[in-house]
């Protein structure tokens, strides 16, 4: 049963030391201790918040005892409202529809479980929950599951207490509820699974504050990456507008529907992971004319994260010497025409000297390719002499290729490619791109999330729309970006965005 609540920390902890001492006597052979090379708990932060956890019944006692034993080192953390263990049969729904934070489950789930998924979190690059060994029970392993999108980070109060549980510390507890704790390896497997970039979030951005209260209802169609971003600004915007409420459309099944939507009259707002097209800025003038496209710039794009709009990387053979490149010497090897076809052009000598520049692309209407257009070439044409295939031919070919050089999202690269360090100008810096030089901006290829909408001639911005940009441009809004996949803007940026709405 559950120590009584209002018994002191402490002694709950020592209620729980005993009761693992019974068991060691009861069993000895349970009373295994942890691997010695497991690793211990050092606290990355401290933390505060609740968390919420529900799935197998049968694992509640040990999580009541790691919850209880993580707050000596996060005294901040405290167990949440729901707290809910019905059985594994529950995990899966409980997660698919975030209503709790980690599932305890004792079984992998099925394949029927997992089939929501696909559809619940169709845009974001969730299929499955990511699921954690924490022990084992009788060769047969005990599971935590999470919500964790490709490339993105756990919010960090789950973090430490995952962490926790994969120190020596946590598997320490484990044998005094019959189960054996992991091995050191398996327990750094999980940690580095756990273990990826959390972008920090700009001290200067503002809060939000209602200029007044609002009503109506927001139309949104759009992004299909940006699904669980748009829904949770939304529901936490609602806190603070209620009279907000969402139209008849709220959709979010990719860039290109919003696009749509938003020539038709059909939503108020349109969230876009990509840049606006020249063709597609040319028919919303021609469709809508009069009316002005206002764009927002509301998250930094990614990177390393497949499928999702990500900073682009520079890719050539891995035995091919250069290192680095700037901006204007890849427009003149992308444009057309080609002013640097040669390595020596680019400070190569000996055999690399006379060799041709042996240019790969994705096709040009990808998404990548259009990018790239418009960041590098300014929107000119591209080099006749590029070979377009699709991403998994592309990289092949550089791979193969020791005078190739190409583009796309740093996760397209594997064996046989190395990236270049970029520079926005000749006289640097370089950058070499990672997490935290996408995350902060400084990585010249680093592109946008927007939301899109249109400003009709002498009118300002329905009001509805008006105050949910703010709140999504505010310090409260920026702050679940860090967990998507994506990255905050800068207070600067926000504020640039701002000035755009009145």
């Amino acid at each position: 049963m559950p120590v009584p609540s209002t018994l002191s920390y402490r002694t709950r902890l020592r209620s729980l030391a005993m009761a693992a001492a019974a068991a060691m006597l009861l069993n000895p052979g349970a009373a295994r201790a942890a691997d010695p090379a497991m690793p211990r708990y050092a606290p990355e932060q401290q933390v505060a918040g609740a968390i919420d956890s529900g799935g197998d019944a049968g694992m509640r006692a040990l999580l009541d005892t790691w919850m209880e034993a993580v707050r000596k080192h996060q005294p901040g953390l405290k167990r949440g409202t729901r707290w809910e263990h019905r059985g594994d049969a529950t995990a899966v729904g409980e997660l698919m529809f975030e209503r709790t934070d980690i599932a305890a489950m004792s079984r992998l789930p099925t394949a029927a479980e997992l089939s929501p998924y696909a559809h619940q979190f169709h845009g974001d690059m969730m299929k499955t929950p990511l699921m954690l060994q924490v022990a084992h029970r009788a060769s047969k392993p005990i599971y935590v599951a999470v919500n964790k999108r490709a490339g993105a980070p756990l919010p960090q109060r789950v973090k430490e207490l995952l962490a926790f549980i994969l120190s020596q510390e946590g598997q320490a507890l484990v044998p005094a509820h019959g189960y054996q704790p992991l091995a050191a390896q398996e327990a750094l497997e999980g940690r580095a699974r756990i273990a990826e970039y959390l972008a920090p979030l700009d001290p200067g951005l503002a809060p939000y504050a209602a200029s007044r209260p609002v009503q109506g209802r927001l139309r949104s169609v759009g992004s299909d990456g940006m699904k669980t971003l748009m829904d949770r600004w939304m529901r936490e915007f609602r806190r603070v507008q209620p009279g907000v409420l969402t139209g008849e459309r709220w959709e979010h099944f990719g860039t290109m529907n919003g696009f749509h939507a938003l020539i038709a009259g059909e939503t108020d707002i349109a969230p876009m992971g990509r840049e606006i097209w020249p063709d597609e800025l040319a028919t919303f003038r021609s469709t809508r004319p009069g009316s002005e496209l206002v764009e927002i710039r509301v998250a930094r794009g990614g990177f390393n994260t497949p499928q999702r709009t990500t900073a682009q990387a520079i890719f050539v053979h891995q035995d091919n010497p250069l290192e680095r490149i700037t901006l204007d010497q890849l427009r003149g090897i992308l444009g057309q025409p080609q002013a640097i076809a040669t390595w020596g052009q680019l400070g190569l000598t000996g055999d690399w000297a006379a060799r041709p520049i042996q240019v790969y692309t994705p096709p040009s209407a990808a998404p990548n390719s259009m990018s790239m257009q418009m960041m590098v070439l300014r929107s000119g044409p591209w080099n006749a002499g590029a070979r377009p295939g699709s991403i998994a031919d592309t990289a092949k070919a550089i791979a193969r290729d020791p005078a190739a050089l190409g583009f796309g999202g740093f996760e397209e690269g594997g064996p046989g490619l190395k990236t270049l360090a970029v520079a926005g100008s000749a006289g640097g810096p370089f950058i070499a791109g990672t997490s935290a030089d996408a995350a902060s901006g400084r990585y010249p290829l680093t592109r946008y999330m927007y939301i899109r909408l249109s400003r009709e001639p002498g009118q300002p911005l329905p009001a509805p729309a008006r105050e949910f940009l703010r709140y999504v441009l505010s310090a409260q809004g920026q702050e679940p970006i860090r967990y998507s996949g994506y990255f905050p803007l800068s207070a600067a940026e926000a504020r640039a965005e701002l000035a755009k709405l009145d």
